[in-house]
């Protein structure tokens, strides 16, 4: 008489009932590159480092690779065969559920940071503690830290990448777009805002599960994450300011003043902007890139008017921006034509293109 077989979790044998010949030699991999581990597990990134070498783990063992500072686990790998240097997996299993290295067995504290061989015992434990968790959650949750005074909690902004699907519904790309600014950054870039704390008032868990937790962290860039705590009138004047289109850089770009001389004091008092000169060009630029040094005007940046060659991208400027000098102010004063490279001189059909003035 044949009956239905069960693949519920809680009809399956544990590994601690299993002989030892069944149970597999499990190599604990805790990898300090966290971020980029964390990366290539979610998105099956090649990238994605295994231990090798003569002590390392061989074909038909298990590579439990842990991240994080506290621990979570990442991914449960079964070695397959070897290309080169290297090992390929036959399995690899990234649970999209929290698993909390501290809470598999008890001990399990002493092998934080560490990475080697488990005893025999210890792996049946950590095998059988991965499978309990995954099917009833953690015991325990993770203090996220306050992403306000500095970097989120490693283990949690782990478990929101490896997590992705889980909070997104589709795996992680390369390229992720930021929760506020909606812009492509690539994942390695975006950081871990724990809104959660901030509809709480806190900044630590606030009595939230670890599923809870990580349901509240959000991936942003860092212009957007910064804005998203307090800070200063410059910083955001400076967040809130264009992005260049000529590198792409935004937080970067200064105002352009013209048709002023101040003095010293006054020029040492505004830091965030630069002095184009008496002389005003006609199309006048607005803002100054002190990264790529480009100047542009805030219609470049809203239409990006296409010409014959391609986008209208400002050239770099090739001198120095500052405050003109007597003898250029009083020239300048003195002479009613444009000067020499000025919109006066530009052929018809040409656009005019802003030189910062020698001497400023």
């Amino acid at each position: 008489m044949l009956h239905a077989v069960s693949t519920e979790v809680d009809a399956l044998p544990s590994v601690s009932s299993l002989p030892a010949w069944l149970v597999p030699s499990v190599y604990l991999n805790w990898s300090s590159e966290w971020l980029r581990e964390s990366i290539a597990i979610a998105t099956r990134s090649r990238e994605h480092a295994l231990p090798g070498g003569p002590d390392g783990p061989k074909r038909g063992d298990v590579v439990v690779t842990v991240l994080g500072e506290a621990g979570v686990v990442a991914s449960v790998e079964l070695m397959g065969a070897s290309d080169g240097d290297s090992w390929i997996t036959d399995e690899l299993f990234g649970p999209d559920r929290p698993i909390v290295w501290a809470d598999l067995f008890d001990g399990a504290d002493a092998y934080i940071g560490s990475s080697g061989w488990l005893p025999a015992e210890h792996a049946r434990a950590v095998l059988d503690g991965i499978a309990n968790q995954f099917h009833d959650g953690p015991v325990h949750t993770i203090d996220p830290g306050d992403c306000g005074a500095g970097p989120a909690a490693s283990d949690v902004h782990v478990l929101r990448i490896i997590g992705h699907r889980a909070v997104t519904g589709w795996a992680m790309r390369r390229e992720e777009r930021c929760a506020t600014c909606e812009r492509f950054v690539d994942v390695h870039e975006l950081q871990a805002h724990d809104d959660g704390a901030v509809r709480l008032g806190t900044t630590t868990a606030g009595g939230r599960t670890l599923e809870q937790v990580i349901r509240d962290v959000h991936l942003m860039c860092g212009q957007c994450h910064d804005l998203m705590h307090a800070h200063s009138v410059s910083a955001q004047r400076a967040r809130l300011r264009p992005q260049c289109p000529g590198c792409g850089v935004r937080g970067k770009t200064k105002r352009i003043v013209w048709g002023m001389t101040f003095t010293d004091d006054v020029v040492s008092a505004e830091p965030d902007v630069v002095y184009g000169g008496f002389e005003v060009p006609v199309p006048a630029p607005e803002w100054y890139c002190t990264s790529c040094h480009a100047n542009f005007g805030s219609t470049v940046v809203a239409s990006r008017v296409l010409d014959e060659q391609g986008p209208a991208v400002p050239q770099p400027v090739t001198g120095a921006i500052g405050r003109l000098d007597e003898d250029a102010l009083q020239s300048a004063s003195t002479v009613a034509e444009m000067p020499e490279g000025s919109a006066a001189d530009v052929e018809p059909g040409e656009s005019a293109r802003w030189e910062p003035t020698s001497g400023i």
